[in-house]
């Protein structure tokens, strides 16, 4: 149909044109005629109203070529999805990744009602060994690499991440499908039990030498940093493994330094004494982000996941992740970040610290970028991307290698488990 149309079209600009030549030609000769003339303009006016309406007609039956194209795509992915008997979801089996995974789930089955899916939960490395600090561990993906030899050999086909445990080069076969709305991005300060009674609100009011809990080395050189008077202990597990340890009267914890959303997410928001500002203290690459990884070329999987990536989200720990790769950071680097995508001037901002581990050396870095609207995906991932690479630049022509290198230099201490 659409073939014929544009024939049709080419056809009438072709008669037009002859028409045309004959107007100028018959005008200049027989000047006298006009009744002629009048005639060949007419015939003009009307052939210039057929092609526009023609060029409407074109316009229409693209945008419902367009639509038949999505309607066929979609029908062929709700068939795929009765084909493959179950969509198998990997992750950790902790309480807090078990929410994690069931929030995909029924985001998934609200988008595909036919498809049927299961939660398949394992241990990885970082959750066997829950003694040694993670700064201590020598590979990447202490979180991940047990899921990402699931996928791999077929046994889940997505897995879902808190997406500040996904390295920031995936293993080779694997992509990230897509990236959900982040959720708070705030540490949040959780004072033990034993405080109750007293009038305690805030980091600030603890009494010279409190003892705080924490696993990160970032949030170790922060409390340094900023609350020198305070002592730092580490301390690994899940959340009610944590608050167990803080509200025991025999441990020495005072208050823990946790990740809001996850509080948040399995209902312990109610034990959060102090939310601590972002643009002051930053917080980890992509906390709060929920990143969900899949095989590379399993279209199907990528194409049910893509209804829930978050654009916004995405940009910002694009720029935080390209960040951290440009530092080569990871858990055994203390850096802290804080993104703001502006809606009405359509500016990206990332700003990031590196701090030495006493607290007494820091660098600082800022920067922004214009995501236009007329940029497509690509062109805006890119941009996001740069400003990372750009912000890590800077940090480190402001002395962020040197704090690195010690940080990098210290003792790995960890043995797996047996």
């Amino acid at each position: 149909r659409m073939e014929m149309e544009r024939t049709l079209v080419a056809g009438v600009l072709t008669a037009g044109a002859g028409l045309l030549g004959l107007w100028y030609l018959y005008n200049s000769e027989n000047e006298k005629d006009s009744v002629l003339l009048g005639k060949l303009k007419d015939e003009f006016t009307a052939l210039e109203d057929d092609i526009k309406g023609l060029k409407k007609k074109l316009e229409v039956a693209k945008t419902e070529n367009e639509l038949q194209e999505f309607a066929e795509g979609l029908a062929r992915l709700k068939n795929e999805a009765k084909e493959r008997k179950v969509l198998k979801i990997g992750t950790r089996d902790s309480v807090l990744a078990m929410w994690q995974a069931k929030h995909v789930q029924e985001k998934l089955r609200k988008l595909h009602p036919e498809l049927k899916i299961e939660i398949v939960g394992m241990k990885t490395l970082g959750d066997k060994d829950l003694k040694s600090a993670l700064s201590t561990f020598s590979n990447k993906g202490v979180f991940t690499k047990e899921l990402d030899v699931a996928l791999l050999n077929g046994s889940v086909d997505i897995a879902v991440h808190s997406m500040k445990d996904l390295p920031t080069i995936l293993e080779s076969g694997l992509a990230i499908a897509c990236v959900l709305e982040r959720g708070s991005t705030e540490d949040a300060v959780v004072f033990s039990s034993k405080h109750k009674s007293k009038e305690m609100r805030k980091l600030d009011d603890l009494p010279s030498g409190s003892v705080i809990g924490t696993s990160a080395l970032r949030r170790t050189a922060m409390l340094h940093r900023h609350f020198p008077t305070l002592k730092v202990e580490n301390i690994r597990g899940n959340l009610q493994t944590r608050f167990k340890k803080l509200d025991d009267e025999k441990k020495s914890y005072d208050a823990l330094i946790l990740a809001r959303t996850g509080l948040q997410r399995i209902e312990l928001d109610n034990r959060i004494n102090e939310v601590l500002d972002v643009s002051k203290y930053g917080y980890a690459v992509a906390q709060g982000a929920l990143a969900v990884v899949c095989r590379r070329g399993d279209t199907f999987s990528a194409s049910l996941l893509s209804g829930l990536m978050d654009e916004i989200t995405n940009l910002r720990t694009t720029a935080e992740r390209a960040l951290l790769r440009t530092l080569e950071g990871g858990c055994k680097v203390p850096i802290a970040v804080f993104t703001n995508h502006d809606e009405k001037t359509r500016a990206l901002k990332l700003k990031a610290w590196v701090t030495s581990l006493d607290g007494k050396n820091q660098a600082e870095a800022e920067k922004d970028v214009e995501i236009d609207s007329t940029m497509d995906s690509d062109e805006k991932l890119d941009a996001a991307e740069q400003l990372g690479v750009k912000v890590a630049k800077e940090l480190i022509a402001k002395g962020a290698e040197e704090i690195l290198k010690e940080c990098r230099g210290m003792p790995m201490g960890h043995k797996p488990p047996t």
